[in-house]
């Protein structure tokens, strides 16, 4: 039974008769997370992506053969993106927190601010992989998410990650989930700050006993 969250509101969309749906990209490797989500959905469906280089408004329609087409935005010209929105046609637009936040209640949208709980269930649910070790450094490495499973998917028992301890990467995950709490809610710029160096600090130490 598929839990409700972000990344079954992905799946339900791609099938869906929808239109629109908002990313808060967060950062370059959390949208690319993100966009091997869309493809890995997509594929299953044979639909295929569009990636809209020129951030034009141009909407590329289903082919002739009836090829079913999703379209990617990146847009963070909030006078542009709210006119992407009105321009009928199935896409993901990617845009920044502040136009997040401004369209978020009007259309479907997926705050990247919570990626790493969209990660621990995309490779434990979807792909049913039990490893928190492999799990630690994919949140770690949004980016390399695919690459990563895949080589575990292919052989695990021959798959290892020892680029830390667990104990270790478990605390440096509490630490970044404050900060992206700090940045979600209040923005307290000391508590924020004070998370930051803390970050820091721990991960010098932890370069120092290896």
């Amino acid at each position: 039974m598929i839990k409700k969250n972000q990344i079954s509101t992905i799946q339900k969309f791609i099938i869906s008769n929808e239109e629109n749906i908002l990313i808060n990209q967060v950062s370059d490797d959390i949208a690319m997370f993100y966009l091997g989500i869309i493809k890995h959905y997509a594929s299953n469906q044979t639909i295929q992506i569009r990636i809209n280089t020129d951030s034009d408004d141009k909407i590329v329609e289903d082919d002739l053969f009836g090829t079913k087409i999703i379209q990617i935005f990146t847009i963070t010209n909030t006078k542009k993106l709210d006119t992407i929105l009105n321009v009928p046609g199935k896409k993901f637009i990617f845009t920044d927190y502040k136009n997040y936040k401004k369209f978020n209640s009007k259309h479907n949208s997926i705050n990247g601010y919570q990626f790493e709980k969209d990660i621990a269930f995309f490779i434990k649910s979807e792909l049913g992989i039990n490893n928190e070790e492999l799990l630690y450094y994919c949140q770690n490495n949004t980016a390399l998410l695919f690459s990563e499973t895949s080589k575990y998917l292919i052989n695990s028992n021959k798959y290892s990650n020892d680029r830390s301890l667990v104990d270790d990467k478990n605390h440096v995950l509490d630490i970044r989930k404050a900060i992206f709490e700090i940045k979600r809610n209040n923005f307290d710029i000391k508590n924020l700050y004070q998370n930051i160096k803390k970050e820091a600090d721990y991960k010098k130490f932890s370069f120092l006993i290896f």
